[in-house]
């Protein structure tokens, strides 16, 4: 797995200054325990980003909070607002009114939205619920941002970005910026898991059950709710194809499992791998 990450994410990296940079880190490695060491840091550092940590971020329930506003002025009031979300709760709010209280990808309506707003269904719309769902996961500035700038994480994480972007993707993201409208879609809640699992991403063309071949995504106000960031999900669809190609996300599936599942490590040394 860990050879076909450095493979793959050769093959699907964005630039060509990023394949240029890991085909040098890559040429550097002296034997397998080197180029073990700088597998593990992408799967660290950059597909972990993209998916969410148990405990670490704030997974939505099934059934979400209905939303604060339940008129024009409520919803203006988030208009008004010039500062980019500082939570959850804030981001999706604003992600509702500049999606029309839809999923982005399906078009179907927020349940909860409409119990409230009966009259923004069409007649025989389709209505669910829905998520605000994060392109990066709260886990991308785990360690990189506030009192941990600049320490061992974003010391290793750095590197990794300069290769599959751009540094600038830690300091956008950092702390409480990782609720900015730029890295929130309303989804529907299957979509919104298969997406968080890197089992579905979106490209300048995509085929899936329930989902238009092609879609254009729309705000009200581009200035103040602005539409997810392009840059952010062509990084996410980079990740997905190398978590799907190498088998590293059945490999993090994995991991994440055993770290949830396993209390006490054993003491013939077989945890090792898991610790």
């Amino acid at each position: 797995v860990r050879a076909r990450i450095l493979g793959y994410s050769m093959l699907e990296n964005p630039s060509d200054t990023g394949r240029d940079f890991l085909a040098r880190e890559i040429n550097s490695c002296s034997d397998d325990d080197d180029f073990e060491r700088l597998a593990t840091l992408y799967i660290n550092h950059y597909l972990h980003c993209f998916r969410a940590v148990k405990g670490r971020t704030s997974t939505p329930s099934t059934r979400p909070s209905r939303p604060s506003f339940d008129d024009m002025h409520e919803s203006l009031k988030y208009l008004l607002e010039d500062s980019a979300p500082q939570d959850h709760t804030t981001a999706k709010q604003k992600a509702f009114i500049r999606d029309g209280y839809r999923c982005m990808l399906t078009g179907a309506f927020d349940m909860f939205s409409v119990e409230r707003k009966p009259h923004i269904l069409p007649a025989n719309a389709p209505i669910t619920i829905t998520h605000a769902a994060h392109i990066f996961s709260g886990s991308a500035n785990v360690g990189t941002s506030g009192t941990d700038q600049d320490g061992a994480n974003h010391k290793y994480a750095a590197p990794v970005w300069a290769v599959f972007g751009n540094t600038r993707v830690l300091d956008e993201l950092h702390g409480a910026n990782v609720h900015r409208l730029e890295n929130v879609m309303t989804l529907r809640l299957n979509e919104h898991s298969f997406f968080d699992r890197l089992k579905l991403w979106l490209e300048s063309t995509m085929y899936r059950r329930e989902i238009p071949p092609t879609m254009t995504f729309t705000t009200p106000d581009p200035e103040k709710l602005p539409l997810p960031s392009p840059d952010y999900l062509r990084l996410h669809a980079a990740a997905a194809r190398v978590a799907h190609l190498s088998g590293a996300g059945e490999y993090i599936d994995k991991l994440l499992r055993d770290m949830e599942e396993t209390r006490v490590l054993s003491n013939d040394g077989s945890s090792a791998l898991l610790l």
